[in-house]
């Protein structure tokens, strides 16, 4: 994704993971059960996402980098 688009799609999708972020303090989610929620999520994602191969290969590569970079991160820390 070209860096224009990924920050159009940032600022566009901002103010959705705002309010799911309000939504889970209001509800006192846990940042366990915040993570259950993101899996439930990104489970159901990738059902969907099984009738078009190229954008879940895409969502996955980046699910995988996003997790590489954090790992990378705390290995640092070490």
């Amino acid at each position: 994704m070209e860096k224009d688009a990924a920050t159009d799609l940032a600022e566009r999708l901002r103010p959705v993971v705002n309010d799911i972020l309000e939504r889970f303090n209001q509800q006192g989610v846990t940042p366990k059960e915040a993570g259950t929620v993101i899996l439930a999520l990104t489970h159901r994602l990738m059902t969907v996402l099984e009738e078009n191969p190229e954008d879940r290969r895409h969502f996955i590569l980046d699910f995988i980098s996003l997790v590489n970079h954090y790992l990378v991160g705390e290995a640092g820390e070490d």
